[in-house]
């Protein structure tokens, strides 16, 4: 099936490890990835995540530093949703073709999902998003309780590329939402969220985020904008 993606979509992946195609654009890399429904294994789907190359085997933990893409489902659904778009293509038997279908929506989204995000900047963009950013029916997956870590995120791609002016915009939204409570702990502010990954970032990374970690005092000193 991976070679008939492959096939479907005009380019070629820098590597296939069984349902999943690599394939690295400069400091990016974007994997698309082919699975089987968990409740019925004759069913399967496809989603696209584009991460930082740079960051993915310290953050793997985290999930990488990146963000999902998705796709208008075949249901005709094209709303974000908190999991994968359900799978509703039938697994082929043996060696038999893709659906026409399938090959339809893989064609069609395949390529433009492989280069929603146009570079590490862009990528450090999504992130701060305050929720799905939509490009040519597509959409990247921004929801609003994990901003705190995708800021988190942000700053600290900044600093492992030197991107002073997504660090500005970071620090900006940061300043700017500190203060509000986040999930349903109206005492645990969005600043301590940040705080709390960015230790937790730092320590994967041994990148220096101890600014941020200082933001979980009860008067904080917001970093400077360089």
């Amino acid at each position: 099936m991976a070679e008939q993606f492959v096939e479907l979509l005009g380019m070629a992946p820098t590597s296939i490890d069984g349902g999943e195609l690599e394939f690295v654009r400069g400091s990016l890399c974007t994997t698309l990835s082919i699975w089987k429904d968990r409740y019925d294994r004759s069913l399967f789907g496809w989603m696209v995540h584009t991460d930082h190359c740079g960051l993915g085997d310290r953050m793997d933990g985290f999930g990488g530093v990146g963000i999902r893409i998705d796709h208008q489902s075949p249901s005709g659904d094209a709303g974000p949703t908190d999991i994968p778009p359900a799978a509703c293509y039938p697994w082929p038997a043996g060696s038999a073709p893709l659906a026409s279908e399938v090959s339809a929506n893989v064609t069609y989204y395949g390529p433009p999902s492989l280069r929603f995000v146009r570079d590490s900047h862009d990528l450090g963009l999504l992130l701060l998003a305050d929720t799905h950013v939509h490009r040519d029916g597509l959409w990247s997956f921004a929801p609003a309780n994990n901003e705190p870590s995708r800021l988190a995120k942000a700053i600290l791609l900044a600093r492992q590329c030197g991107d002073q002016d997504l660090e500005r915009a970071a620090v900006a939204k940061l300043r700017n939402r500190g203060e509000e409570p986040v999930a349903r702990r109206p005492d645990y502010l969005f600043r301590q969220a940040v705080a709390d990954w960015s230790r937790q970032y730092a320590k994967a990374t041994g990148i220096d985020l101890s600014d941020l970690a200082k933001l979980k005092r009860k008067r904080p000193q917001y970093p400077d904008i360089p």
